[in-house]
């Protein structure tokens, strides 16, 4: 059997009464590269905020790396590296931002 590196099941996600993601499933592969690719609104971005734990779902089973994100959001945290499409902020904010920022996406207090 092989082993997942994401393994996601029945994954759901509304605000209010718009329905962003309605039961998806995501089963990918330990070693393998992996693209999310859809239109505008498709969810791709709450897909990822989810599986990096920036947000909760709204219902489903979610592993990475295999870590449960209802009972060990910490280990997913500590096993991923996330940037984004416009990654580069040097120059937009200072050392001390960037540290509070990623302070922030580890869920750390000052």
């Amino acid at each position: 059997m092989t082993n997942l590196a994401i393994a996601v099941n029945g994954l759901r996600k509304s605000y209010g009464d718009k329905v962003v993601l309605d039961g998806v499933d995501l089963a990918v592969p330990e070693g393998t590269i992996f693209s999310l690719l859809g239109p505008n609104g498709a969810g791709k971005t709450t897909a990822v905020q989810i599986l990096s734990t920036l947000i909760s779902p709204g219902g489903g089973e979610v592993r990475v790396g295999g870590h449960d994100l209802a009972t060990d959001p910490q280990g997913i945290r500590a096993a991923i590296g996330v940037t984004g499409q416009f990654s580069a902020v040097d120059g937009l904010i200072t050392g001390e931002e960037n540290m509070l920022l990623m302070a922030d996406l580890h869920h750390l207090t000052r």
